[in-house]
């Protein structure tokens, strides 16, 4: 097992990208890595509650400028 620590706005960036690329086949070179990307993005959806909110692209907005500053 494998764990990765994220902050909570990278997890709403991460899981942002993943649905967007999730379901566009030219990204991956194998199945594989479709499925393990798909894995991830579920167990974001399990965390996360922003992406449900009304109010989700302030949300997302405002933890793409927070992670932009952090780097």
């Amino acid at each position: 097992m494998v764990n990765i620590e994220l902050t909570k706005e990278e997890a709403i960036v991460l899981s942002e990208l993943l649905y967007r690329i999730s379901e566009k086949e030219e990204y991956y070179e194998d199945i594989a890595e479709q499925y393990v990307l798909w894995r991830i993005e579920a167990q974001l959806d399990k965390l996360l509650v922003e992406p449900f909110m009304k109010n989700y692209n302030e949300i997302l907005k405002a933890s793409r400028d927070t992670v932009r500053k952090n780097y």
